[in-house]
């Protein structure tokens, strides 16, 4: 999936009006697992390396592999998760548990959706990759119908809080998110046919 739509699933789940500390440990913990991939783009394309550089050979580096590993992973979610429980008396506690709780709904959703370039979601107990036969942007691996079903779901998700959040800059981000489920595609339409 897209981080977007990663973003917007789990704050539709785990997100509670007047709950601000909890809300943005969700937000975190939704974006976290995707932040490996974001540095590793940001600092190669800062170094002159291309986007072919990243995602053909660094991103399938043994290294690269277990940091994504170490931030998609059940374990260290439930790990995280478990902190939180123990000292959930503390402010940070219960924040905590939210956090790996989006860790794990982005990792959950992922795991469905990557062919050959998915995670290490049992890291570092296993090395195991799932491979899906459904990909999010590969369209040799049905990347159209999922895409379909992601915009709907994230464009779902985006309702669900501009109902929960009548505060003026979240419902300016979700229509935003909704005009980009829309409008992206309806410009590969309308340009490729």
């Amino acid at each position: 999936m897209n981080t977007q739509t990663h973003l917007l699933l789990a704050s539709a789940l785990l997100t509670r009006r007047g709950e601000k500390a909890r809300n943005v440990a969700i937000v975190v913990g939704a974006l976290l697992p995707d932040l490996p991939v974001f540095a590793l783009f940001g600092i190669a394309s800062a170094m002159g390396y291309t986007s072919q550089d990243v995602f053909g050979d660094f991103y399938f580096r043994e290294e690269m592999r277990n940091l994504m590993g170490a931030f998609n992973s059940f374990f260290v979610a439930a790990l995280i998760a478990a902190t939180g429980w123990v000292f959930r008396e503390k402010w940070w506690g219960w924040p905590m548990v939210f956090l790996a709780a989006a860790m794990a709904v982005h990792a959950a959703t992922d795991l469905p959706v990557h062919v050959d370039d998915g995670h290490r979601h049992f890291w570092p107990f296993s090395s195991f990759v799932f491979s899906s036969p459904f990909s999010y942007w590969d369209n040799s691996h049905h990347g159209g119908l999922v895409s379909v079903i992601e915009a709907v779901l994230g464009i779902f998700c985006a309702i669900v809080l501009w109902r929960r959040f009548p505060v003026m800059w979240i419902r300016l981000l979700c229509a935003s998110a909704i005009a980009a489920y829309i409008a992206v595609p309806a410009y590969w339409i309308w340009m490729f046919g």
